[in-house]
């Protein structure tokens, strides 16, 4: 009797089973990306999906497509960002208010030198490169950690394509200037 009836419970499940696949598959079934939100227990997990937001007051991850939250939280919402960095970056940045620790200066230059070399922003302590430079000369590029190289900056006859560090033609130029000098 017991094998009959574990017997009948399992054709019962595999008929579930492939009815709620066929469904699937005829996109009958979908997930409520909204309501999603509503399971996200932390920051973090919350503001990985772009549709969340999170309300740091009330520890609550919220969809603003419901109605019921339009207006919820509005002095401390804090909304998924782009900052142009994977998910991930993009909302632990977020979650602490974009006070990451900054790294947006070599940690072995002198301490006046600008945030990412002064040829990009720092945003949650990362740099990002100015993008065009030159629009007159789109081939023009600034790249590195810190924004710190070039593919326009030489203008030796040893040249190649580059890249070429600001700081290393600075230097190179402060040497020449001193050679100068003492001819």
């Amino acid at each position: 009797m017991k094998l009959y009836n574990c017997v009948k419970i399992i054709s019962i499940c595999l008929y579930f089973v492939s009815e709620i696949a066929i469904a699937s598959r005829l996109n009958i079934i979908s997930v409520n990306e909204q309501a999603i939100c509503n399971i996200k227990k932390t920051c973090l997990e919350c503001l990985r999906l772009s549709h969340c937001s999170w309300c740091p007051t009330e520890r609550k991850c919220f969809s603003e497509q419901f109605q019921e939250f339009k207006n919820y939280c509005e002095k401390e919402k804090i909304r998924y960002p782009n900052y142009e960095m994977s998910s991930e970056d993009n909302a632990a940045c977020a979650c602490v208010g974009g006070k990451l620790e900054n790294k947006c200066r070599p940690p072995d230059g002198p301490p006046s030198t600008p945030e990412c070399s002064g040829r990009g922003s720092c945003i949650c302590g990362r740099c990002f490169c100015n993008a065009n430079p030159d629009p007159a000369h789109p081939s023009k590029a600034i790249m590195g950690e810190y924004c710190e190289y070039d593919n326009f900056s030489c203008d030796d006859p040893k040249c190649n394509e580059g890249p070429y560090s600001i700081y290393e033609m600075v230097a190179n130029e402060q040497a020449r200037y001193a050679e100068i000098e003492r001819q």
